[in-house]
């Protein structure tokens, strides 16, 4: 394969990337757009792969793609190997949650077979959602976007090269644009695979792809130092520093190329030139895939540890291991074994890489697999962590789900009695779905729970999710609202302390009482918990306990505002009655997130089952009625 130049400059902008990303993963207030610096990546890779591809064609009129994923593989596997098995060994002693080393496991086995990014998409609500902080093996699903651009490209590019061989740019470009403007689409409807998923990332990969494809004169240097010195300012200082929201990935688009394009069509680009081919750039910059493959889980398996205790300091210190790691790496395994072997054949490597991949996959769920038994399936962690109603998955919907005109098979309390009684809200009415379920007990009818992620019982609520899921938001609590129409009580829950302080949903609250309160005997609102720092189950043998509870002071500081609210929707609605859980779940001083040997949760901030429950027979002990509450209090 034809040779091209080295060029320097590459490798510092590799180390903006690089330590961009991970500036953002370890010091997100100081660095808060530095997620960008993956988007930066994705210009690079786009640049290089199509360099060397088109450099190749030009040469020698072929394109060997045999020896191209030979390459991929001697550049990407090893290094993701070691990383992926260090992971899974550190997450076998340190996670303790029930299903957090077999998801490992699976998002290991995903990683090795270049659908890291299908996987978390399908698992997680979100890159940004708080519970991947705790997914050590989360930043591969980029590797798996590249690696899937990887598969295609070649071929790809191969096709238009030889039926359209003076129209290549016009037909990239064309692609390019077709990607972002359904990347744009996708993001409208369903951000979570706008993010995730290969063709909606096309068009960054694709404009470092029509860079490499570009001619012109080489030499008119003056325009291309502003233009570098535009785009180093971008990438470099405003985006890393900014959190500029949606407009973030297309500026940092926009700014790697800017440079792309003056390092491909100028060698010398004054100042930004020469800080690019600078000592420390350059060091970065080599050992930037390695830095980027060790920093995530370091960091987080040190959060899933020490939950809000990894200090400025602790966060510093693990980068600067990760440096130490990445150097290593590169020096002993990178190095070594980027170069083809005389002796191996590119179609024998290339069985020998796909074979060990789907081995490796089997054995990465088998090792978490039997992990977990190990831990015990009866364990207190393992009974805390499956501490939710039964029929969660079956009756509960998710954000994205289409809303059914009608109440599914199975998630009435008991079937065959009259429905009388239901909870409406979002996650936190399915955790206190057993309270409803004890109350309609006590009352010889049946109850339904009428959840939803992400959803308050709020009518009309934008509950500031994407176009799809607020739409049919509004669509469930619609059919929530019609449900309610022949009940004697309705019991509202919902993660009061996220929302209470927007005066719109304060607004539609009212409403939703003010809609209700004349058909429904009862309504019931229970009041808010608080959110732990630590998941209960990880607290059963956490080394610090401290982490296990919050301030019982500040927690009621915080909840004030809807006891408030409450009390002044209670002087409008007779049959209005605060349920004040507090007590129960709080001490004098502080909130425990374990009580009596049980888990009053069963992740951070969800009420668990058994927790329900026992509430419940204490609120409705000695009850003529039913049911008891006590007054807001300030």
């Amino acid at each position: 394969m034809p040779l091209i130049a080295y060029r320097p400059e590459i490798d510092g902008l590799r180390a903006i990337a690089v330590l961009s990303v991970v500036g953002f993963h370890a010091f997100p207030t100081i660095l808060p757009g530095g997620f960008v610096g993956v988007d930066i990546f994705f210009v690079i890779s786009g640049y290089i792969i199509t360099r060397l591809l088109s450099a190749e064609w030009e040469s020698t009129g072929l394109i060997d793609i045999s020896a191209f994923y030979a390459r991929r593989i001697r550049r990407i596997f090893p290094m993701l190997v070691v990383v992926i098995a260090c992971t899974l060994v550190a997450s076998s002693f340190l996670l303790r949650g029930i299903g957090e080393v077999e998801a490992v496991g699976r998002s290991a086995a995903a990683s090795l077979l270049f659908a890291g990014n299908l996987y978390f998409q399908a698992q997680t609500g979100g890159y940004f959602d708080p519970i991947t902080e705790r997914l050590p093996l989360l930043h591969l699903w980029s590797l798996g976007v590249e690696e899937q651009f990887y598969l295609l490209w070649p071929i790809f590019l191969v096709q238009v090269m030889r039926r359209r061989p003076g129209q290549v740019f016009e037909f990239v470009a064309t692609c390019a644009a077709c990607s972002f403007l359904f990347a744009f689409g996708l993001s409208i409807y369903s951000p979570n695979a706008a993010f995730y998923q290969m063709p909606a990332r096309f068009w960054e990969l694709a404009g470092g792809g029509l860079i490499a494809l570009s001619y012109g004169n080489r030499s008119a240097p003056k325009p291309l130092f502003l233009i570098a010195g535009v785009g180093f300012v971008i990438v470099a200082v405003v985006l890393p520093t900014l959190q500029l929201g949606r407009a973030s990935v297309p500026l940092a688009t926009i700014g790697a190329g800017m440079l792309l394009y003056s390092i491909h069509r100028s060698d010398s680009l004054g100042l930004v030139g020469a800080t690019l081919r600078s000592k420390p750039f350059l060091f970065f910059g080599k050992i930037s895939y390695s830095l980027y493959l060790w920093h995530w889980p370091l960091l987080a398996l040190a959060r899933a540890l020490y939950p809000d205790q990894t200090s400025l300091l602790v966060r510093a210190l693990l980068c600067t291991v990760a440096v130490g790691l990445a150097w290593a790496s590169f020096r002993l395994v990178e190095s070594p074994l980027r170069h083809p072997s005389p002796t191996t054949p590119n179609r024998q490597l290339i069985f020998a890489g796909v074979a060990t991949s789907f081995v490796l996959a089997y054995c990465s769920i088998v090792f978490a697999d039997a992990v977990a038994r190990d831990s015990g399936e009866d364990s207190p962690v393992a009974r805390i962590s499956r501490d939710f109603p039964e029929n969660r998955f079956r009756c509960h919907l998710r954000g994205d789900e289409v809303v059914v005109p009608t109440q599914k098979p199975g998630c009435s309390s008991a079937e065959g009695k009259p429905v009388r009684v239901a909870i409406w809200g979002d996650s936190y009415a399915l955790a206190w779905q057993p309270l409803a379920w004890a109350l309609a007990n006590r009352e010889s009818v049946a109850s339904i729970s009428l959840s939803r992620d992400a959803c308050p019982p709020a009518i009309d609520y934008d509950n500031r999710k994407h176009f799809l899921e607020a739409q049919r938001c509004r669509e469930f609590n619609a059919f929530a609202i019609k449900q309610a129409e022949n009940l004697d009580t309705l019991i509202l829950s919902a993660a009061w302390l996220v929302h209470i302080n927007e005066d719109d949903f304060t607004k539609r609250i009212e409403e939703t009482v003010a809609r209700v309160a004349p058909r429904v005997r009862n309504i019931l609102i229970i009041g808010p918990t608080p959110y732990q720092n630590e998941s209960a189950p990880a607290c059963v043998e956490h080394p610090q306990k401290a982490a296990c509870s919050v301030d019982r002071h500040d927690f009621d500081r915080r909840a004030t505002p809807v006891r408030v609210f409450v009390r002044e929707l209670q002087e409008k609605h007779a049959n209005l009655t605060y349920i004040e859980p507090v007590e129960f779940f709080c001490g004098t001083d502080l909130c425990p997130a374990i009580k009596d040997g049980y888990g009053l949760y069963w992740d951070t901030f969800h009420v668990s089952s058994t927790a329900a429950r026992k509430f419940s027979e204490k609120l409705f002990a000695g009850s003529g009625k039913g049911w008891t509450a006590s007054a807001p209090t300030n």
